[in-house]
């Protein structure tokens, strides 16, 4: 008995950890970007993309090679370089829009809090291409 829960608890254990090591490898993004007159979120998980643009609700299941596309332009990008570009000032007057980033990728995880109106370069391009995706 002690040994068949033994190998019950192995295995429970193992199961745990192999689906928390696929999860680690599958690409997700959410970022939103709100105030209280404006809504603009893009979220993509698996092979999930939805966009929603304040009125407008856009959601598609990506192919394997739009998701190579979108996994090659976020391998070209440099996530160290990337700073967070919000100001508490800005967003104290309704000047700036903040606008949350997260993303796991290739076993990362980056978080940032970006000034809506004023996306780095790269952020900028990942979301123009996400958004032709849909189309």
């Amino acid at each position: 008995m002690k040994t068949l829960s033994t190998f019950i608890l192995f295995t429970l254990i193992l199961f745990q950890s192999c689906q928390s090591q696929e999860k680690m490898t599958t690409t997700s993004l959410d970022y939103t970007a709100q105030t209280r007159g404006y809504m603009y979120s893009v979220q993509l998980e698996k092979n999930v993309l939805e966009i929603h643009d304040n009125t407008n609700i856009k959601k598609v299941a990506l192919s394997e090679n739009q998701l190579a596309e979108i996994n090659q332009a976020l391998a070209n990008i440099a996530f160290n370089e990337i700073e967070n570009n919000i100001s508490i000032d800005d967003l104290a007057v309704d000047k700036a829009i903040k606008g949350i980033f997260k993303l796991h990728f290739k076993e990362n995880y980056f978080e940032y809090e970006f000034n809506h109106n004023a996306l780095p370069n790269a952020i900028q391009e990942l979301f123009k291409q996400l958004e032709a995706s849909l189309n």
